[in-house]
């Protein structure tokens, strides 16, 4: 009886102390992130600007790879580029539906630890500005751990 009343305690101080050793992740910080695509120097190539507000309160340029998948959908490559540093965004969107979701997966400089997700729609003329060739607007939570 004292050696099971022993093995109990020493399983409820591992557990313990497993569980106050986890490190806790916070719900993160709402953001919207908006690329404007102004121009095309390549095939399956998008250039142009975009502005993060929210939990990322920065602007700059990017480069977006376009690889069609199947009838209706594309896996975009976004590298953001800001003065702060870079980070790379995947999505995957419907042409059909013109929504998809997307992932923050790396990143540079301040963006080193950035991660976050989301949901994403998609403009393209004639519901954009003359000159624009489409506009993403990716909404969803990003960390900076």
């Amino acid at each position: 009886m004292k050696m099971k009343l022993k093995l109990m305690m020493l399983l409820l101080g591992v557990s313990f102390i497993s569980l106050n050793s986890c490190k806790k992740r916070d719900n993160g910080v709402p953001a919207t992130i908006t690329g404007t695509n102004l121009n095309n120097p390549k095939p399956g190539t998008l250039t142009g600007t975009f502005i993060a507000t929210g939990g990322l309160n920065t602007s700059g340029t990017h480069v977006m790879l376009v690889q069609p998948v199947g009838v209706d959908s594309l896996h975009c490559t976004w590298t953001m580029t800001a003065r702060e540093g870079t980070f790379v965004m995947l999505q995957d969107c419907s042409l059909t539906t013109m929504t998809g979701i997307w992932q923050i997966i790396s990143g540079t400089g301040r963006y080193t630890a950035l991660r976050g997700n989301g949901t994403l729609t998609m403009m393209f003329p004639p519901n954009v500005p003359p000159g624009v060739l489409g506009i993403e607007t990716n909404t969803g939570t990003v960390w900076l751990h």
